[in-house]
């Protein structure tokens, strides 16, 4: 067999939980992979338990930052400027390449080394190497799924044969990288999910590792963003079995007193983070509703400011995500004050890396999962009992309207859609705006609009303002792949389909006052 070269880049330690990182090799050790330790090293390997993102997190309905916050805090990453406006060329021409799409591929490279290395391994017994199997097989399965999540446009029968990811199944850098079909790349993914259900450990163990309940998990993922409603159903609830991982009562989670200055007026303020936020990197790995623990690194800069229509989802006084996760204050620590109660979301945080979204599938997913699930396939009742089993976890105890009822099929989609926005806002929210546009019905469609500044060449124009609109079914759901990817690739991967209906935009002229105040009623849109 040819003898692969193999290269793993930590990027970031993320936690020691098992003496791991001690036999990674690196570039120019010339070693071949045939010792069980050593693909111990690669499962284990920080880089596995956190997927990058980027333009995403600024591209939905739940980022709050406004042109006034900008005019404050004075520049954006050139990623999180591309979100905010919808960019396509600005993307596709950032000459730093895509750390999104580097890290995907990464782990799709280190899942294919373990795989095609595996018969080399002699100290392995038949469960062992069955083991390894389905770990490479859903550490794949997980990577390509949210590449095509970002880069591809979604799931559907009329998307089918629109661009896929390329396929790779070796570690040769000269294997193809043109770009598969929507339908072959997720056959791809649902094979390697299938495979990895083969996995004999049976329930959650090491929840950076793979087990059952995890591909049980992920399955219901990819069955509810392909309208298999049964099959969504059915993954939740086997995955929901698990005795290992768990449902944490947000009524047990404190409150930690922190101090900030206020940037404007130099005054100290008591300022109060989850105790989730204060969690040390191996807290995060063992988080107890984690089936599988990976999160996505939100890089310092892009910043988590909610928008006015995802804190008006919250009660405020009841919810405890909204007491636990909005800090008051909490903009102070990015430089920003004067805009209401300053809030920022905060629920998860690296050291290193900054603020940290689950990626991985988590028991309040799968509640929420299969409540969808249910209802749509109009099993009303048996939904809601989904539903209030994860709010009776969320919400105060004692408060009122803890438990929810629907007299309709409609009414109680549309209950679990906003519990599932409460739950998972931001990342999943924009993954969740892509396929509901493209589900059985368009009454839960969503238009993302958003009014900032213009934007060319990555460089903000502070003289001009846009209303821009993103419409359902918009190809810009999918984000530009860079062209320096496009390059590296010798031009085997190919640009989405965009047209010029994609991202639509209205000039909005502004009267300013004495004091500089922008109020949105004393804008007037220019078509």
């Amino acid at each position: 067999m040819k003898k692969i070269i193999y290269s793993i880049v930590v990027s970031m330690i993320f936690v020691a939980c098992n003496d791991y990182l001690d036999t990674v090799p690196s570039k120019g050790d010339n070693e071949v992979i045939n010792r069980s330790e050593q693909i111990e090293a690669l499962l284990n390997n920080s880089s596995i338990f956190n997927a990058k993102t980027s333009v995403v997190v600024s591209s939905s309905d739940d980022i709050g930052l406004t042109i006034d916050m900008l005019d404050q805090i004075g520049w954006l990453s050139e990623s999180y400027l591309g979100g905010l406006v919808f960019s396509v060329d600005d993307i596709a021409n950032n000459q730093w390449g895509d750390e999104v799409w580097e890290d995907g591929f990464k782990k799709v490279f280190t899942a294919n080394l373990i795989l095609n290395d595996l018969d080399n391994v002699e100290d392995l017994n038949d469960q062992s190497r069955q083991a390894y199997i389905a770990e490479a097989r859903f550490m794949r399965a997980m990577a390509n799924w949210n590449l095509v999540q970002t880069y591809c446009v979604p799931y559907a029968q009329e998307n089918l044969n629109e661009p896929g990811l390329p396929l790779k199944q070796s570690t040769d850098y000269e294997e193809s990288m043109i770009r598969s079909s929507i339908q072959d790349t997720y056959a791809f993914i649902l094979a390697d999910l299938q495979a990895a259900l083969e996995t004999p450990v049976s329930d959650v163990d090491l929840r950076w590792r793979v087990s059952k309940p995890a591909v049980q998990a992920m399955l219901a993922r990819y069955y509810l963003f392909t309208q298999d409603y049964a099959q969504a159903a059915q993954y939740a609830q086997e995955a929901l079995k698990s005795t290992k991982a768990t449902l944490q009562d947000y009524n047990s989670l404190k409150l930690v007193e922190n101090n900030l200055w206020n940037p404007s007026s130099g005054k100290e303020n008591k300022v109060y983070y989850s105790e989730l936020y204060q969690y040390a990197p191996n807290q995060m790995a063992d988080y107890q509703e984690n089936y599988y623990s990976q999160y996505f690194a939100v890089n310092s800069g892009n910043y988590l400011i909610p928008s006015e229509s995802l804190i008006a989802l919250y009660d405020q006084e009841n919810d405890l995500r909204f007491k636990q996760f909005f800090v008051r204050y909490g903009l102070w620590d990015t430089g920003l004050s004067g805009f209401g109660d300053d809030i920022l979301y905060c629920k998860f945080k690296h050291y290193i890396s900054g603020d940290e979204v689950q990626s991985g599938p988590t028991v309040p997913e799968m509640l929420l999962t299969a409540a969808e699930a249910l209802a749509r396939q109009n099993k009303v009742s048996e939904a809601m009992q989904y539903l209030n089993k994860l709010r009776r976890a969320r919400i105060r105890q004692g408060a009122e309207l803890v438990d929810l009822s629907a007299d309709s099929q409609d009414e109680a989609i549309s209950l679990i859609l906003d519990e599932r926005h409460r739950e998972m806002p931001f990342v999943m929210r924009w993954f969740d705006i892509r396929r509901l546009a493209f589900n059985e019905t368009t009454a839960d469609d969503v238009t993302v609009e958003r009014t900032f500044y213009a934007a060319s060449n990555n460089v903000v124009d502070y003289s001009m303002v846009y209303k821009y609109t993103l419409p359902a079914k918009s190809k810009r759901y999918a984000i530009p792949l860079t062209n320096l990817e496009i390059t590296r690739s010798g031009n085997q991967l190919v640009q989405n389909n965009y047209t010029a209906d994609d991202i639509l935009k209205k000039k909005v002229e502004i009267n300013k006052d004495e004091d500089d105040e922008r109020n949105e009623e004393d804008w007037n849109y220019d078509e």
